[in-house]
Parts: structure tokens; sequence; C-alpha cells
């Protein structure tokens, strides 16, 4: 890119009953040493009086700042669903993601933009390097398995610049490429919650280009448990059922982008971890929602695909 708007970033924060790690963030992000043109705040309905903290402490009178209350709890992905419907109509050359708990160290976003001047490809986005409280690496994504014409791996194309080719990744502070936004469309909103950001990922960098994780951005994600999701040791029955969507999804996912032998692996890890948990609190509960996720991929992968080809631009 070469316009005039070329370091022109909107961000787009996606906020649910977490008004304290919020107003962190929020602070975090103006207070970025490469300041963000807009800020699109997405509120899913909160009901823990997070407009009432905002107002308080000012943020709505802030002229940067966009608050976009839903009508309801649309997950994750209809919160970003909306923020990227709304961030495309935008005057930015990059739309900046992340959820309510991650907070970006001062230079994160500069850092990202520096990255791009040092790669020589249009990228679909660029991902900053996530830790959790303690330090702990979090939001680990996949590294590409392409290939350079010699035969080689080429995920290091870029390592002199802490760059490494990806194949997905989370979001949480992922710098979109306005044009990868505009060609792919938009994230599939009716994944609710876990998946939709490795779908929208993939997705871009299928149809648009590669993208990189930067290892001198950094964030930090303050999600409640920093360990990997298993729903072998959740005790939590609602959170429990929300599993569902993280056997659909994830099933879905293999099966549009990652072929056979990757779906069948994890199907084979959903079985197993219905069996594992018939040892656990609340066996029958987590095997309901097991089998509940792998009939959901069946019935709905089918849909999911007629959206995914519709949103792309050609």
């Amino acid at each position: 890119m070469n316009n005039a708007n070329n370091d022109r970033v909107t961000a787009v924060v996606v906020t649910y009953n977490r008004k304290e790690l919020l107003m962190e963030c929020l602070d975090a992000i103006l207070g970025q040493t490469h300041a963000v043109n807009r800020l699109l705040l997405i509120d899913n309905a909160s009901t823990d009086g997070t407009k009432e903290a905002l107002s308080e402490k000012g943020y709505l009178k802030q002229d940067i700042i966009r608050y976009i209350p839903m009508e309801s709890n649309t997950g994750g992905a209809g919160g970003f669903y909306e923020g990227l419907r709304q961030a495309r109509e935008a005057d930015c050359a990059w739309v900046w993601v992340m959820d309510d708990d991650a907070i970006p160290e001062p230079d994160c976003l500069e850092r990202l933009l520096e990255a791009r001047e040092n790669i020589d490809e249009e990228v679909s986005f660029l991902a900053s390097s996530v830790f959790g409280p303690e330090g702990q690496f979090m939001n680990v994504p996949r590294i590409a398995q392409t290939k350079g014409s010699n035969g080689y791996r080429d995920w290091y194309q870029h390592l002199e610049h802490a760059a490494v080719k990806l194949e997905d990744a989370t979001f949480v502070s992922l710098l979109i490429n306005q044009n990868a936004i505009r060609k792919c469309g938009l994230p599939c909103k009716d994944y609710f919650i876990w998946g939709d950001d490795s779908e929208y990922t993939m997705r871009i960098i299928h149809y648009y280009g590669p993208t990189y994780l930067i290892g001198t951005s950094k964030v930090c994600h303050k999600r409640y448990e920093a360990r990997s999701l298993s729903i072998r040791d959740e005790e939590n029955p609602g959170r429990i059922r929300m599993y569902y969507y993280f056997y659909r999804n994830i099933l879905i996912n293999k099966c549009l982008y990652l072929g056979k032998r990757e779906f069948l692996q994890f199907l084979r890890y959903a079985v197993k971890d219905s069996v594992t948990c018939l040892r656990s609190s609340h066996a029958l509960l987590k095997n309901r929602v097991i089998w509940k996720g792998i009939v959901g991929f069946v019935r709905d992968k089918k849909r999911f695909r007629r959206y995914i080809n519709k949103e792309i631009r050609e």
C-alpha cells in the first residue's frame, strides 16, 4: 500500500461483562505510541454496568471512541462481525481487533506497522505475540506449512525482522488489512464463540495473502484461565455447554480448510474426550455437549460453506 491513509488504523474492541478489564484495555489502546484514528467499541449487551462505567470515566465523551451497544449477546463472533462490518467502511488502511481482556503494550501497534515496512508482500494481517499475566505463552498460532521453490518450509522467510509466517491466528491483537476485509467479507457470526477467528484468518490468508506473527509486538491476554481450552477440566456447567461451539466450529474449520487427515484427527480427539469425560465431574453433560457438537457439524457445515463462498469477492 502506498496511499495517503497507509498508517490510519481503526481499532475494534468487543466487550461483554468485563468492565474493569475493558477500562484497562481502552487505556492501553489510547496510550499507544502510534495513535489509532478511531475506536469502535462493540458492547455485547453487557449487564454489569459497562455503559455507566464508560460514561463515568469519560470515555463516551471522547470523539475517537464510538460506542456500539448490541441488543443481545451475539458472542465474540457476532461482536467481531459487527465491528468489522462497520470498520470496513472506515477511512483507514488497517483494522486492529481484540477482546476486552487484551492489554497491548504501549508500542504494540507501532511494532506491527513497523514490521509491515520490512515485509515485501501484501499481507492479509499481522499478529502480535500473546502472553498471559504471568508471562505464559497463549493463543499460539500455527506456523505456516508452505514451501519455497526448493521444497523446504519457508516460515522463517522474514525471521530477521522478527516475523514468522502463519496459517491462522486468534482475535487477540490482529492488524488486518482493510483490503483483505473488503475482498474476503466478514466473520461467521453464527459461530458465536470459538473458532470464528481461526476460520476468518484462514479464509483471508487463502483468498488474499500471507500473514506473519511479529515477535516485537506484544499483548497480555488476561483471560480468566490461561490454559488451553479443555472440556475435561471444566467444572462450570454453563461454560461446559458452550463447548458445543468448540467442537462444531473446529470440525467445520478442519473440514473446510485443513483436509481429511486433520479433520479425522480432531474427530478422534472429540470422541476420546467423550470417553475420558466419563471419569470426570458432569460426565453426562460433557458427553451430551460433545456429541451435540459433532451432530451440529454434520448439520451446519454446508450452510457455513455457502456463507463463506458468498462473502468472497472475486
